[in-house]
């Protein structure tokens, strides 16, 4: 898995990426999977080399490893509802929101797994699914994809942020 000392991702940083989601047939039958990528610099802060760091910090938040190494199974982090889903993170008071198409949530919910990428590349907000297999195969063989399968977990309601469920 990968082990990285970057500090945990920022609601910032979530607010920024884009999310990709489909359902795919592989090896193992039908997978859903969810692409976090962030976008190209935008910010004079912001560099190639700061956002890599930035991605390794949310793959460690997710414990999801080298897609050369097996897929770690990284334990139940969504929460589905309706057309909408939240990602959690370690070490992260916020959670991913994700809006996310009625069969793909349906789908999920139902008990699928769901493959979660993270992808150290910039790709552009809106990159049309044509141009998001390429990216997803060229990170894998290049080691700029990071992978890890999740579930859904039933809903919770929670108690203000950072608060206990219930």
């Amino acid at each position: 898995m990968l082990m990285e000392t970057t500090p945990p991702p920022t609601a910032g940083l979530l607010a920024s990426l884009g999310v990709w989601f489909w359902i795919d047939l592989t090896e193992a039958g039908h997978v859903a999977f969810l692409l976090l990528a962030h976008p190209p610099a935008r910010r004079e802060s912001e560099s190639p080399e700061s956002i890599e760091g930035d991605m390794r910090g949310l793959a460690a938040a997710l414990n999801l490893a080298d897609p050369s190494a097996r897929l770690p199974d990284i334990g139940p982090r969504l929460v589905v509802h309706g057309r909408s889903a939240l990602l959690s993170l370690d070490g992260c008071q916020a959670a991913l929101h994700v809006p996310v198409s009625a069969e793909w949530s349906g789908f999920v919910s139902a008990g699928a797994p769901v493959a979660v990428a993270v992808g150290l590349d910039p790709l552009k907000p809106r990159t049309p699914f044509a141009d998001v297999r390429p990216y997803v195969a060229e990170g894998a063989q290049r080691g700029r994809l990071f992978l890890g399968t999740t579930r859904a977990e039933p809903a919770r309601r929670f108690i203000g942020v950072g608060g206990p469920p219930v």
